[in-house]
């Protein structure tokens, strides 16, 4: 099993030019999508998580069409015969998974901008005390955060169900009976992250891409 993840980062707005050529290429739908975004940040985020999605696709020699993406009940997209795939972005970074042979969930958190003590519910108390007890306990939370959001993320359950997306291990988190496989990832310092697989990639492949 190996799993593709492509990202990308935008410290600063695209020359005007370059994001209206990438949004034209994209169909009505998701063009209304980017242009509701009122910070510059997040409709870049959109933009390009598309665009890394079209890549990934077109490495593979799938069809790029992303009209062919469908929902879930719960508003998990996929894509109908797989691959399996996952989009998350936070600050100025957006990462875009892909997994041919099963679920697969990604979180990125940027390390900073909240006080963690109002997320104590979406733990459960032992999880709560190795963050508050962590030399770290800001960037402990962000770790525990972006496990959770990745299982929560493959799996196809929003963030009200965080409480019942156990940790066991650094890299082994149960829910609803199942147990996904954690992988770490250190994109950027400043960054936590993870991947959720159904099995242990034997094969991780990390592109960073530039538009």
């Amino acid at each position: 099993m190996a799993v593709s993840i492509y990202y990308s980062v935008f410290d600063t707005p695209l020359p005007e030019h370059r994001f209206e050529r990438l949004l034209a290429v994209l169909p009505e739908q998701a063009r209304r999508k980017v242009l509701r975004f009122y910070r510059w940040e997040d409709a870049h985020a959109s933009l390009l998580g598309k665009h890394l999605l079209l890549h990934a696709f077109a490495q593979m020699g799938r069809q790029q069409d992303l009209e062919a993406v469908l929902y879930t009940p719960a508003g998990r997209p996929y894509w109908m015969g797989g691959p399996d795939f996952n989009i998350s972005h936070s600050g100025n970074m957006v990462v875009c998974a892909v997994d041919t042979s099963g679920r697969v969930g990604i979180d990125i958190e940027q390390n900073g901008g909240i006080d963690f003590r109002d997320f104590r519910e979406q733990f459960t108390e032992n999880e709560w005390q190795q963050v508050v007890t962590a030399p770290d306990p800001v960037w402990q939370f962000y770790q525990y955060w972006t496990m959770k959001e990745a299982v929560a993320k493959a799996n196809g359950v929003g963030i009200v169900d965080l409480p019942a997306v156990h940790i066991l291990s650094n890299s082994a988190v149960e829910l609803q009976g199942f147990t996904w496989t954690l992988t770490p990832l250190t994109l950027q310092d400043t960054y936590a992250g993870h991947l959720a697989t159904e099995t242990t990639p034997a094969f991780i492949s990390v592109e960073k891409i530039t538009f």
